[in-house]
């Protein structure tokens, strides 16, 4: 056969399969663009749901983290507390708001306790000024006539004769007054993340302690966002505050809630319980599902619209804030259903010190789990299926 000739045909060849391997790419997207996207919308206003996929807002059906939340208010409500801050966090999705809500709702329903939640992305220091002053419970103690002060539109009246240099001097004045009624305050922000108003916030926080205020700091945040704060060195505070990780929720209570609820018996409750792997937020989205159905087992359609919620709301997000080597990482768990440390190293060509890295980011990402044999797996529930389909997609395999 003359050369030109094999020339062609294997050009062909190369040309047809890789059209063949685009139409597959093609049709398996063309399926998922398929199913309905409305169904985020139908079922974020459907009637009578107990479940919710809105993020932050509290769900009607919820499993209480009680020990956790114990834990903070007996700290913080000790004579003298050993912790006065704490970091919540874990992957997007496990939790952390509602948990940061429950709090607050504990220590505003106490005479002597304050709650200001604070906008990360707003000054800080303003807001903790005026949130302070309006707040219902306490601003009956700074009224006064005679003294008034104004800031950026905002008029104070205060008791005392202290002059109001700024925006600090005026905290502190409330402050001051507060200490001596033996009001406590707690600082929360929702979604911490380093820049300048956290920074000039924090700095000023830790002055205040140093002055023996009665104040109290909880943040919520993903795992990069809080170790990005450590690495700042005016920001020690945050680094000595201890970190609470937020745990999957237990699987005899979402079992226990799904029977509840549906009436199922407790191998079927039990069965949606393991769907979730104790992840939050898949929590409330199979349970609307299966609410909006009204088909109580976990079908290809149901899997499939989980899926699309499951890579809108919060896949999508956590996979575009991993580097390039934790997805190394977590490419190669999901084409394997689970391994071991060396055979993880084995499979990434990573040496061990590197690997560490990757791996305790992970971990404390909410991402991973590794057990006491040393096996590591994928953590979240059909994050496997998530990353297999965005690979194929994106042609990465």
């Amino acid at each position: 056969m003359p050369l030109f000739l094999i020339i062609r045909m294997t050009k062909y060849f190369l040309i047809d399969n890789e059209r063949q391997q685009k139409t597959m790419k093609d049709k398996k997207f063309l399926k998922r663009q398929n199913i309905d996207y409305n169904i985020i919308w139908e079922i974020e206003n459907m009637k009578d749901n107990p479940f919710n996929i809105t993020f932050g807002k509290t769900p009607l059906k919820l499993i209480y983290r009680q020990n956790t939340i114990d834990h903070v208010i007996n700290t913080f409500n000790n004579k003298n507390p050993n912790v006065e801050s704490y970091i919540i966090t874990g992957p997007r999705g496990c939790g952390k708001t509602v948990l940061l809500a429950q709090i607050i709702k504990e220590f505003d329903s106490m005479d002597n306790w304050i709650s200001i939640d604070l906008n990360p992305c707003m000054e800080m220091l303003e807001q903790a000024a005026v949130r302070l002053y309006d707040s219902a419970k306490i601003k009956n103690l700074f009224i006064k006539k005679e003294f008034s002060f104004s800031f950026k539109g905002v008029s104070f009246s205060l008791i005392g004769d202290k002059k109001i240099k700024d925006i600090f001097s005026l905290l502190k004045q409330m402050l001051e007054y507060l200490k001596r009624k033996n009001i406590k305050v707690l600082f929360t922000v929702d979604d911490i993340a380093k820049n300048d108003y956290v920074k000039a916030f924090v700095q000023a926080y830790q002055s205040l302690i140093r002055q023996g205020y009665s104040l109290y700091f909880i943040a919520t945040g993903i795992y990069n966002n809080v170790s990005s704060l450590y690495s700042d060195k005016s920001l020690t505070f945050l680094l000595r505050a201890p970190k609470i990780l937020v745990e999957p929720l237990s699987i005899r209570a979402i079992a226990t809630t799904y029977k509840e609820i549906f009436k199922v018996d407790l191998e079927t409750s039990i069965n949606f319980a393991m769907f979730t792997c104790g992840y939050a937020y898949a929590f409330q989205i199979l349970g609307s599902l299966l609410f909006k159905e009204k088909k109580y087992e976990i079908t290809d359609k149901i899997k499939d619209e989980f899926d699309i919620i499951m890579e809108d709301r919060s896949y999508s997000q956590i996979w575009k804030e991993l580097s390039k080597k934790e997805r190394l990482v977590i490419e190669t768990l999901a084409n394997n259903k689970e391994m071991s440390h060396s055979e993880l190293l084995n499979k990434l060509k990573m040496k061990n010190n590197e690997f560490q890295v990757y791996r305790k980011s992970l971990l404390f990402s909410g991402l991973i789990i590794s057990d006491k044999r040393g096996s590591i797996k994928l953590a979240l529930p059909r994050f496997k299926e998530f990353v297999l389909f965005t690979a194929y997609i994106e042609g990465d395999k």
